[in-house]
């Protein structure tokens, strides 16, 4: 704070490092500062850099066997379906008759 009188109050966030002006009668937020990281070295760049493609391919693979899942179930849902078809309840009437 920058004095008794002060309007506005400048707060660090201590999990984000951003900046807030807040309000000092109504406790609202005027203006968030975003913290920007400095910008990486070449060596943790680089560094980086080769895991990414393992990274990569590790989601991909995750993705690729949850949506092999996905494909597997509703293959078993059609399939029930088709042999219990005379359990399934009755298809809703539309809701506007056509004559």
């Amino acid at each position: 704070m920058t004095g008794k009188d002060a309007k506005e109050l400048n707060v660090n966030c201590p999990c984000c490092k951003a900046q807030l002006i807040v309000d000092s009668a109504t406790g609202g937020v005027i203006k968030f500062i975003a913290h920007k990281d400095d910008a990486p070295t070449l060596e943790q760049f680089m560094k980086a850099d080769k895991t990414r493609s393992a990274d990569l391919a590790a989601k991909f693979d995750a993705a690729k066997k949850e949506e092999d899942g996905r494909l597997d179930l509703l293959n078993k849902k059609f399939e029930w379906a088709k042999k219990n078809k005379d359990k399934l309840p009755e298809a809703p009437k539309p809701g506007i008759m056509w004559d």
